[in-house]
């Protein structure tokens, strides 16, 4: 492996280091009071919360594909 390249787990936790903060917005809508701000906050954050679930399944998926499935990166 290239030294100055980061490995596959270096690179992952960075993306979801800086993706973190997005995905803890849409945690916080869906602990919202339905009652104060009504039903359209928790559809929102059930959207959200749906997207980072798949943006990290996508992202699994694209580094495994690039490390050609390897374990040794």
């Amino acid at each position: 492996m290239d030294k100055n390249k980061p490995d596959k787990l270096t690179l992952k936790d960075e993306i979801i280091t800086a993706f973190r903060p997005i995905e803890q917005l849409f945690q916080i809508m869906d602990s919202t009071s339905v009652e104060l701000y009504g039903e359209l906050t928790r559809s929102y954050s059930e959207v959200g919360i749906t997207l980072c679930k798949n943006f990290r399944q996508r992202l699994d998926a694209l580094l495994d594909m690039q490390s050609g499935g390897s374990s040794d990166e």
